[in-house]
C-alpha cells in the first residue's frame, strides 16, 4: 500500500536520500534514520540550503552541513525521495 509512512519506511530500509521542503523556506537533503507517527524525523548527513535577503534586496544563497538533526513533523511541507 502506498501511503506516506510506507514511503518513509522504504526510504529508511533502502538508505535512500531524501529532499525535504520546510515551512521556513529551507531545503534539507539527507538520509532518514527514524520517524514516528507525527512524522518527526531523525536525519543524518544533512545539507541545509537556504537564502537570505538583505536590506538592499540582494539574495544570498547559503548551505551548511549538519551531521545529525531531529526535524519536527509539523514543519514539513514536502518529501521527495531520490
Amino acid at each position: 500500500m502506498n501511503n506516506p509512512f510506507s514511503l518513509l519506511a522504504d526510504t529508511v530500509a533502502l538508505n535512500r536520500p531524501i529532499i525535504i521542503f520546510t515551512r521556513n523556506n529551507k531545503k534539507l537533503f539527507g538520509n532518514i534514520r527514524a520517524f514516528d507517527k507525527h512524522m518527526n524525523l531523525a536525519l543524518e548527513n544533512v545539507k541545509e540550503l537556504y537564502s537570505i535577503k538583505n536590506k538592499n534586496k540582494i539574495i544570498t544563497y547559503h548551505e551548511r552541513y549538519i551531521s545529525k538533526l531531529i526535524l519536527r513533523g509539523d514543519t514539513i511541507i514536502l518529501l521527495l525521495p531520490l
